[in-house]
Formats: structure tokens, C-alpha cells, sequence
């Protein structure tokens, strides 16, 4: 119970903390279940990486910010800098590609992730965009049945 509260809290802070300081938030829009029945099971489920995103979604709402999920796929295999697909074992941290560009393998996702958010799905990958509006929108909505959605720039 204590760990269960304890994590809940620091998902809370989490959230909060990126909603404060980013107008986009991006994501990866991942299987959790399909993530906890295969060989990462306990990883997924002790990060509750679900839990997490649906409070970020909650907040990013409530400060009228914009939360972007994306499909993974080849988030980690595509080279940020040249777009060249680089396979690799998920074991295997670094992301060293033959353009020269070699760094964190999580941080190359990342990138990749923050441009298919700022691009918009292409070539099909599936991307979903979520625009959330303020508490503040949705009350105008319904006094004057008329949408009244303002957002954020990116940046």
C-alpha cells in the first residue's frame, strides 16, 4: 500500500512538473497490456506507465497543454539525425549509426518521438494527436454551446 501511494505521488509531481513546463507533451502510445504479458511484464507493470500518461492527459487538460501520443514503432531503430534505420537487440543501449551520429539509445527515441509529434503521423505510422482543452473551455462550451478551444503554441 505504502509503495502504491508512494509512486502515485511521485506520478502526480511527474505530470504536473511537464504540464507546468511544456505547451506539447509527447508520447509513445504503447500496448501496456500487450507490454505485460510479454518479457518486459513486471518492468510495465511497476513503472504503470498507464496510470501515468492517463494523469498526464488529466493535467495537460486541466492547463489547457496538448498531449501528443505516437506510435513507436521504429522510435529507437531510426536514426534522429540521417533517418536511416538502424537495427539493433533490445539489449543494446547506444544508438551508433553509420552517418556518424552515436548517442543514448533512448535519447535518439526521443527525438524521434518529439518529431513525429511536432510532424503529425506520415507513411501511416498511426500517430494519434490529442488536443485538450481548459476546464475553462469546456464550461464557455456548455454556457454558450459553442466550442471555445485555445492552445498553446509549441515551445
Amino acid at each position: 500500500e505504502h509503495e502504491r501511494n508512494v509512486r502515485l505521488d511521485h506520478a502526480h509531481k511527474t505530470a504536473r512538473r511537464l504540464v507546468n513546463q511544456y505547451d506539447m507533451i509527447a508520447v509513445e502510445n504503447l500496448n501496456a497490456r500487450g507490454l505485460a504479458r510479454g518479457i518486459l511484464a513486471r518492468d510495465c507493470a511497476d513503472q504503470g506507465w498507464s496510470q501515468f500518461v492517463g494523469l498526464l492527459h488529466e493535467k495537460a487538460e486541466d492547463a489547457a497543454r496538448v498531449v501528443v501520443a505516437v506510435d513507436p514503432r521504429g522510435t529507437s531503430q531510426t536514426c534522429s539525425a540521417c533517418g536511416t534505420v538502424v537495427p539493433k537487440p533490445l539489449g543494446e543501449r547506444v544508438h551508433a549509426c553509420p552517418c556518424g551520429y552515436c548517442v543514448d539509445r533512448d535519447i535518439n527515441a526521443a527525438r524521434n518521438v518529439l518529431h513525429l509529434a511536432r510532424t503529425g503521423p506520415s507513411r501511416g505510422n498511426g500517430g494519434e494527436k490529442k488536443l485538450v482543452p481548459s476546464r475553462e473551455d469546456r464550461a464557455q462550451r456548455e454556457r454558450h454551446g459553442r466550442t471555445a478551444v485555445q492552445f498553446a503554441a509549441v515551445g
